[in-house]
């Protein structure tokens, strides 16, 4: 598992200061993107190679809203990785106590593809980085 921090700001929140669901996702992408980071190995390695991950699926479970301007914990972990795919899972955090603050749980899939869309394997380099970070 990997943590980042994000503060939503003021236009990903709604006129009621509660950030807009859709914007979850993007805060998913900051944690994957900065999982990969810590590997040594972050995804402009991939587009270098002429490969990238587009989102084939995605789910999201609200349990309790996030606010702008505070500041949120996203935990990203890898689910799984197969030879063309793979699925990284996340919790994003409000402030206070873990247990007590969850917000958001959900999950992202990847394919692997080369830049005319055709899927291709994952680089071989791939699994073994993000192994540590595989969920138990």
């Amino acid at each position: 598992m990997h943590r980042s921090q994000v503060r939503p700001l003021f236009g990903d929140a709604d006129p009621m200061n509660v950030v807009y669901y859709g914007n979850y996702l993007r805060f998913f992408e900051l944690g994957r993107a900065e999982l990969m980071r810590s590997t040594g190995r972050p995804y402009s390695d991939l587009a270098d190679e002429g490969l990238h991950l587009p989102v084939t699926e995605a789910g999201l479970r609200y349990h309790r809203p996030a606010l702008y301007d505070q500041l949120l914990t996203v935990e990203a972990s890898v689910a799984w990785i197969k030879r063309a795919s793979l699925r990284f899972n996340y919790k994003i955090f409000g402030p206070g106590e873990q247990e007590l603050s969850l917000l958001v749980t959900g999950f992202t899939v990847h394919g692997c593809v080369d830049v005319s869309g055709r899927i291709k394997p994952l680089p071989a380099w791939v699994a073994p980085l993000l192994k540590q970070h595989l969920e138990n």
